[in-house]
């Protein structure tokens, strides 16, 4: 039975098989589809995606996105955002990128919708329609479009985005704009974030309503800020004011000016002036929120970052390069900027005083020092020339640049023919007009030091840049003991321009007990400072001023040392020549005479020029001879080096006059004989200080002939009254290698 039922199983299994095979593979049967009817293909210009219907599933019905459209126009869209392009308003076909933006990313709690980078090419040349749904309830007030774009933070040099604001139109569900073409068209392709705003107010609408009739600007601020927002709007329209009133020009701005007032993330920032990487159309000004409260400081940013607006139309570069940086022109935009805040806003900007410095650390920024730090200093020196020229002259320097010249340096020297050789008169009033104690004691440098009778030395060259300044402190030890005497204090400056002469100093004291700084002299290459004992016990210090007005790098070197003072009450000068042209026998001279001046008669007084030592002599002494009287008369005047001791130069002369003295004489009291002698000499080098008398010893002398080298004129002149009447007799020159020697002594007190 078993075996029965299995092959009737078996038997079943192939009919069922055998069926099966039949009905797959018959030709005849087929399955009919019936046609629809009434329907047709749409036209391409209406088919999503435009000419690439591939790029859409025939079984969708409702496509996400569309992110390319022909030159016929059409619509591109992704989740909530729509742009809907005219027929020709680009000139071939687009495709562009959105991305979706983090919710709360851009505009935190003020965001009415999604917000999208869409990356937009900018030559369109007709209205593009921008269309997004609010995805939140609206209260109260408009709803605007924020788009932006990158740029760069021009005081801060920091990536940044700006901005432009567009009231949305409301229709139906949804909110739209129209994004108007650029006056640069290009075929660069930009990135701007676009999205709606709530709960803001533009200055237009606010309550106040006190807007000037021009209305150049508009600020958009959050609606509890129409008070803020209404001072924002005065001060921009009257920071134009004052910029044009100098020679500025908005003219290249058709567009009305946008301030976007938000929080920044830079808590001290009170705002910038940011250049589109998108069009010059979008350059905007941002405020922070945070600092609204800082009315003053508010009105310096808005006067600072308009001035940098301006400035911008006066920067021939491209639109794009412009937004990235600030040019080798940017210290002179922020110096320019700077010294503008104060035709809106008394007193000196906290970046200034900042950096002080700068002005007298050259000309150009330093190696590795940030150029917009430079410039807030350097905007001393602009206010040096709006006072010295005129505050309309400032514009001549972004003249400069818009005409095409390619360094700061240039546009100065352009602009002001004058001030480079003036540039040593700007530094001296800087040093004194811009805060003297603050400046000078502000400097880092080590002092030099005083504690003994050695010379001290910089420590290394001062290597000085091109226009600047040099400050040294110099301080005495108090414990130091003073020798007995008259101490100076000696201050020598070397090296610099024109072999290390003619290097200009100023001499500056700071008083410990009046806390204030005093100006002392002003000199050129040394000095001698002689109230030692009194900066010593008041533990005062001073400061040394150099002035590299020069268009160079040069190495300075300073020394000082304390050294006994110079003083000189009277002295005397032999001059002994053994063989003169036209004269006999062996040629002496003293000045005064010798034979008829005591030295202690021969007096004369000493001064100080730098570390130059002068003494002058000029009198005249008599006396009685058996039957004569003798006269001598004379002039002396030698210039010492106070460092050295050596004699400089110098020069001498006497006239000795004999008359007839004896009661009784027909001739009585008539002159009978004159002798004038006079000589120049340089270079006499100091031998010692002779403690017999403690007169000063200066000697040359030679028996080969250098007396040309020593003497730099020579003159004796003797007139006699004789038996045949007056003679006289003339000498002005030496004998070849002949032996001389000059001998001077100087009395100290």
């Amino acid at each position: 039975m078993k075996n029965v039922i299995s092959h009737f199983l078996y038997v079943l299994f192939v009919l069922l098989l055998v069926v099966s095979v039949n009905n797959c593979s018959d030709p005849e049967e087929k399955i009919e589809i019936p046609e629809e009817t009434g329907k047709t293909n749409p036209p391409d210009d209406e088919k999503p995606g435009g000419d690439d219907p591939g790029d859409t599933d025939p079984g969708d019905t409702d496509p996400t996105e569309n992110l390319n459209v022909d030159k016929t126009g059409g619509t591109i869209f992704k989740e909530e955002f729509k742009l809907v392009i005219p027929s020709d308003a680009f000139p071939a076909s687009v495709t562009m990128e959105i991305t979706a933006q983090t919710k709360g990313s851009v505009m935190n709690e003020f965001e009415a919708s999604p917000y999208y980078k869409v990356k937009l090419p900018r030559n369109f040349t007709k209205p593009l329609r921008i269309e997004l749904p609010t995805d939140t309830e609206i209260s109260q007030g408009d709803v605007y479009f924020r788009f932006s774009a990158p740029g760069v933070e021009i005081s801060s040099q920091q990536e940044s985005v700006s901005t432009i604001w567009i009231k949305g139109v409301k229709e139906g569900d949804l909110y739209y704009a129209e994004l108007e073409p650029f006056e640069e068209i290009s075929d660069e392709t930009g990135e701007l974030i676009v999205g709606l705003v709530k709960d803001y107010q533009e200055s237009d609408d606010s309550e106040t309503r006190a807007i000037t009739s021009e209305k150049k600007c508009v600020v958009y601020a959050p609606r509890y800020y129409h008070e803020e927002s209404r001072d924002i709007a005065l001060h921009v329209e009257e920071a134009i004011k004052q910029l044009e009133a100098i020679g500025f020009s908005f003219a290249k701005r058709s567009k009305q000016i946008q301030v976007e007032v938000k929080k920044l993330s830079g808590a001290d920032a009170y705002g910038y002036f940011i250049p589109s990487r998108y069009s010059s159309d979008w350059n905007s000004l941002v405020i922070n929120s945070q600092k609204l409260s800082e009315k003053e400081e508010i009105k310096r940013t808005i006067m600072h970052e308009m001035t940098h607006f301006v400035q911008y139309y006066y920067d021939p570069r491209w639109v794009v390069t412009k937004s990235f940086v600030g040019g080798d022109f940017l210290w002179m935009d922020e110096a320019v900027a700077v010294w503008a805040e104060s035709l809106y806003v008394e007193g000196i900007s906290s970046v200034q005083l900042g950096n002080q410095f700068c002005p007298l650390e050259g000309f150009s920024p330093l190696t590795g020092e940030e150029k917009n730090a430079h410039g807030y200093g350097m905007a001393g020196l602009v206010r040096w020339i709006a006072d010295r020229y005129g505050n309309d002259k400032i514009v001549e320097l972004h003249k400069q640049q818009e005409a095409g010249t390619t360094s700061v340096y240039d546009a100065f020297d352009d602009a002001f023919p004058d001030l480079f050789v003036e540039y040593g008169i700007f530094l001296k009033d800087y040093i004194r007009a811009n805060g003297v104690k603050d400046l000078l004691q502000g400097v880092g440098r080590n002092k030099m030091y005083l504690n003994s009778m050695n010379e001290v030395k910089s420590k290394e060259p001062i290597g000085c840049k091109p226009y600047s300044a040099f400050i040294e402190r110099i301080n005495i030890d108090p414990d130091f003991a003073l020798p007995d005497g008259k101490i100076t204090l000696s201050i020598n400056v070397e090296g610099g321009m024109d072999g290390g002469k003619g290097q200009i100093c100023e001499l500056y004291r700071y008083d410990n007990e009046k806390k204030e700084i005093i100006f002392v002299d002003e000199f050129f290459d040394s000095y001698q400072y002689e109230e030692v004992a009194a900066l010593q016990e008041k533990k005062d210090m001073l400061f040394v001023v150099y002035y590299h007005a020069y268009n160079k790098e040069s190495d300075v070197i300073m020394t000082v040392r304390l050294e006994e003072k110079l003083e000189f009450v009277s002295g005397k000068i032999e001059l002994t020549i053994n063989e003169l042209n036209n004269y006999s026998g062996f040629f002496t001279a003293t000045f005064p005479d010798g034979s008829v001046v005591p030295i202690t008669s021969a007096t004369g007084t000493t001064s100080y020029s730098g570390d130059r030592v002068i003494y002058t002599s000029n009198s005249s002494y008599s006396k009685k001879e058996s039957y004569d009287k003798v006269e001598s008369e004379w002039e002396i005047s030698i210039e010492i080096d106070a460092v050295s001791r050596k004699i400089l130069k110098g020069t001498a002369r006497n006239i000795t006059s004999r008359y007839n003295d004896r009661a009784g004489d027909p001739k009585y009291g008539k002159l009978k004989r004159k002798q004038t002698t006079t000589f120049g000499f340089r270079d006499i080098p100091f031998i010692q200080v002779f403690t017999y008398d403690g007169h000063y010893g200066y000697e040359a002398s030679d028996g080969n002939g250098s007396i040309g080298t020593y003497l730099t004129a020579f003159s004796n002149k003797l007139e006699e009254d004789g038996i045949n009447g007056w003679t006289t007799k003339t000498v002005t020159s030496w004998k070849p290698n002949t032996k001389w020697s000059v001998t001077i002594q100087l009395y100290p007190q």
